[in-house]
């Protein structure tokens, strides 16, 4: 009975729904579930009706009792004395029959960022609500006051840091960062510029009240040192780790900004992770170009991008700081903050609104992150391809937080792939697969050091992925340490960063 009532008025089984018999007038309780559907994700009041565990008691209202309570609620919620925004147009609160009996269904959409917090009374600190999935809940004041600074047009990460100097910016991730631009942008005019010209027109500097210059927020955190950066975001917290199903074995391995090792900058942190989260991604050989994975939606690039948009759209002020967790095949991303768009445009993709539209700025200069929309839709998309379990987004509030589940695996050929890192770039010739067989059925004698190095005296360089693959290891975690060995030996030397990381035998 209970699936039937809820395919008649076409709502699903989930917490976005309240019922009230209302026989004894317009509930007072009304308000406070039509604040908590609009700061939330919105839902569906029903009046003349109880809902029980596995039923539906419907009792249906009076022409009478409709006509009444369609003129009280109006007035009330027209009322900014009693509620601070209406958000409804007239088609939102109709009538609706069900086995016979009318009711009023009174449909509540989620607010735009710029009219949260809806809340009832004068006084936003004792009358904002939000739905969790026991209901409707009091807000706490550090929610209410995320939600008025999303109100804000202009973003927070371009304010200057009018009392912080330049010495707060990390050196070698600036200069990491131009190297990458200019790989990528060879002939651009700001590869011409001095350091902090460059940084003026990346917006990562700027000019402070006396006239000097000051890192923005976003300059800060995309370059700045983690002890800076924790001088303006008291919770400002990084956090990459592998995990184990083995309970005696708390991680295999794990970086966050506090280590004190490294910068602890958002920049770093990007290649730390993207670098090792992709490792258990099994690629078949077939599936390369030159070493590249190729997938018609890459399936490497979705997932960079998911990590991408965290950094991006993450509320520094919130708690609990960015964790991403990878357990074997299973990855989890969640950042402090809330979606600034509803579920619909999320998913419909276009429309981001990112929380640090610089930090995306200064990512997709680098060719990392999606400057036009959520990148939702590469993710889905990949993950559809590959047949591969559905990822989960879910919201989560008090604190308020945003969560990517992902499961990877086996990465199947598409055939005629299609190349998403612009023109210039063909799948392998036969030539050269046939080749790379070769050497691996040639080399399968040698030590694995001994294959890395006869290797790059035929071929000159290699790649992470064509090490793991000559070696027939199944990650690249244990090709990384070899590779590691080899370095320190003084035999072979690292060139470029990131994916355009490459090796060679030292001269």
């Amino acid at each position: 009975m209970k699936q039937r009532f809820l395919e008649t008025l076409h709502l699903e089984e989930n917490y976005k729904r309240e019922c009230k018999l209302a026989e004894n007038g317009l509930p007072v309780s009304i308000w406070e579930t039509y604040s908590s559907f609009a700061n939330t994700e919105g839902g569906v009041i029903l009046l003349g009706v109880r809902e029980h565990r596995d039923s539906f008691e419907v009792n249906g209202l009076t022409e009478r009792q409709l006509v009444k309570y369609q003129k009280d609620f109006w007035s009330v919620v027209n009322d900014r004395n009693k509620v601070s925004k209406n958000i409804l147009l007239n088609h939102h609160v109709a009538v609706v029959e069900v086995e016979g009996k009318k009711l009023l269904q009174i449909e509540v959409p989620e607010a735009d960022r710029h009219d949260k917090p809806v809340y009832i009374g004068p006084d936003p600190m004792k009358g904002t609500y939000r739905r969790n999935y026991e209901g409707d809940y009091l807000c706490a004041e550090e929610e209410i006051r995320a939600m008025f600074a999303d109100q804000r047009e202009v973003s927070v990460d371009s304010e200057i840091l009018e009392k912080m100097t330049l010495d707060a910016l990390n050196v070698d991730t600036i200069k990491g960062y131009r190297i990458r631009f200019k790989g990528l942008h060879e002939n651009h005019p700001w590869n011409k510029l001095q350091t902090d010209e460059f940084l003026m027109k990346l917006k990562a500097v700027g000019k402070n009240k006396e006239g000097n210059l000051s890192p923005t927020v976003a300059g800060l955190l995309m370059f700045g040192e983690a002890e800076y950066i924790q001088d303006v975001f008291s919770n400002y917290f990084l956090d990459y780790r592998e995990e184990t199903e083995n309970e005696k074995v708390r991680w295999l391995y794990r970086t966050t900004s506090d280590d004190g090792d490294w910068s602890g900058n958002l920049y770093d942190f990007y290649y730390k992770v993207i670098n090792r989260i992709d490792d258990d991604v099994a690629v078949p050989f077939v599936n390369r170009r030159n070493g590249a994975r190729v997938d018609e939606v890459d399936v490497h690039e979705a997932l960079a991008e998911a990590v991408a948009n965290a950094l991006a759209h993450a509320d520094y002020q919130g708690r609990r700081g960015i964790v991403i967790v990878k357990n074997r095949k299973k990855i989890t991303i969640a950042n402090p903050g809330t979606l600034r768009v509803s579920r619909e445009d999320f998913f419909a993709g276009g429309n981001s609104d990112p929380r640090n539209p610089l930090v995306l700025k200064m990512f997709s200069r680098v060719n990392v992150g999606e400057r036009a929309g959520s990148g939702i839709d590469k993710i889905m998309t990949a993950w559809r391809e590959q047949n591969w379990k559905k990822p989960e987004f879910i919201t989560e509030y008090s604190p308020d937080r945003v969560i990517v589940k992902l499961e990877v695996g086996q990465v199947v050929y598409i055939p005629g792939a299609a190349d998403l890192r612009g023109k210039g770039y063909e799948l392998e010739s036969a030539e050269v697969t046939s080749r790379i067989k070769e050497d691996a059925i040639k080399y399968n004698a040698m030590s694995k050091e001994e294959q890395i190095l006869s290797y790059l005296q035929r071929h000159g360089e290699i790649s992470m992925g064509q090490a793991t693959e000559l070696c027939g290891y199944k990650t690249k975690s244990a090709a990384r340490k070899l590779m590691e060995k080899l370095r320190e030996k003084n035999r072979i030397e690292r060139i470029g960063s990131g994916p355009m990381t490459r090796y060679r035998i030292k001269s």
